[in-house]
């Protein structure tokens, strides 16, 4: 019984930091293409 909430666990757990890495990569493409709007990517990103 443990096995499958273990299993399930490490799928959430890799789907989040998936994500994470996605909102972060596109935070740095939208900042290299403007760079001036840095404050309020940076600011929606961390939302």
């Amino acid at each position: 019984m443990e096995i499958p909430v273990i299993v399930g666990a490490g799928l959430v757990v890799i789907g989040v930091g998936m994500g994470i890495g996605r909102i972060g990569g596109s935070a740095m493409e939208a900042i290299a293409r403007q760079p001036e709007a840095y404050g309020k990517i940076q600011t929606a990103m961390l939302i």
